[in-house]
């Protein structure tokens, strides 16, 4: 089999009579930075609401009871930043990511003006993929987790349980979050650059702006773009190869799960709380990631460079594997 031969999606995004992109790739990567911030404004804005009761009771402390306290504006700031950063908050921030995908999704229908079948929300098998990704997310990162072990850069501290509401919570929170950076990166960007641009343009701008979107990340190394990039590779031929965004956003949202609240390691430097099990990080950085986890590890390296090749060179189950592509007219099975 050809690598980069034949996908779906290229054809699906270059035989759409409306879709409203610039054909120059500068012009493309200052609209994503544009949407990025519109994004970002949005989920932040829902965080400072959903952690208002917080800051409230806070103001209320620092004002006092005779009401003579002040409220220092840097302090506040402080305080903000303090709860962004507690475990507890972590589910109010996974559901505001959900207002980032609606702003992505609001940009593609009405400024593009394509439907959202265009980034591959297929209607077709999109329950199968969905469970695929789900298995092929937790098996991928166990694979990290086994050879992070191996290498010493993990200690199995055993069963901690957690509150099963809590962790439901938390899968809901975590398939909301991934599912957003799968919808801005591959559903929307990729799919863009896809209509004038060949794939490995598509797949390498993609997975370059997916790797820096983290770099503010608590404890973010060198070898952790590195492997934010090459999952971003990964995910990228994951989605064309299965010719559907749903099983891209099933993978991510479980590999993130997964990382925090059943195996309770960082996830990309934050911490997620309520675990199934605890480890701790030991050892060598290069075996477990340091601050920023995993992903920082050379145990990620691994395990993408494997997966992308599999990807490459194996026929899935669930894979276009190279036939005819569909006329433009049989893209009536959509979402």
């Amino acid at each position: 089999m050809k690598l980069f031969t034949y996908y779906p999606q290229v054809e699906r995004s270059r035989a759409l009579d409306v879709f409203r992109t610039p054909k120059n790739v500068f012009l493309k990567l200052l609209v994503f930075v544009a949407v990025f911030f519109c994004m970002s404004m949005a989920e932040s804005i829902g965080t400072v609401i959903g952690l208002m009761p917080g800051l409230i009771r806070w103001g209320t402390e620092q004002i006092g009871e005779d009401g003579t306290g002040t409220i220092d504006q840097n302090a506040m700031q402080q305080k903000l930043n303090e709860l962004m950063e507690d475990p507890s908050n972590t589910l109010i921030m996974l559901l505001c990511t959900g207002l980032g995908t609606i702003v992505v999704l609001l940009f593609v229908r009405l400024i593009e003006g394509r439907k959202l079948w265009s980034m591959g929300f297929l209607k077709k098998n999109a329950v199968p993929h969905y469970l695929l990704g789900l298995v092929s997310g937790f098996l991928m990162f166990s694979g990290v987790v086994g050879i992070a072990y191996l290498m010493g850069g993990l200690t199995w501290n055993g069963y901690k349980g957690g509150s099963v509401g809590m962790l439901l919570l938390m899968l809901l929170g975590y398939g909301i979050q991934g599912m957003s950076e799968e919808v801005l990166c591959r559903g929307w960007f990729m799919t863009t650059v896809l209509r004038h641009q060949n794939v490995v343009w598509a797949v390498a701008l993609n997975s370059i702006l997916f790797g820096l979107l983290h770099a503010g990340n608590n404890g973010f190394t060198a070898l952790a773009m590195l492997n934010l990039v090459l999952y971003a590779v990964m995910i990228s031929i994951y989605m064309l190869r299965t010719d559907s965004l749903w099983g891209a956003c099933a993978v991510h949202s479980i590999w993130n799960f997964v990382q925090g609240n059943f195996y309770g390691l960082p996830v990309s430097g934050i911490d997620s709380g309520d675990s199934v099990f605890s480890m701790s990080l030991t050892g060598s950085v290069l075996a477990n990631g340091g601050d920023f986890g995993l992903e920082a590890s050379l145990a990620t390296t691994i395990v993408m460079l494997v997966v992308i090749a599999v990807l490459l060179l194996v026929p899935l189950p669930l894979g276009v594997n190279g036939k005819p592509a569909p006329a433009p007219a049989e893209t009536a099975e959509k979402a």
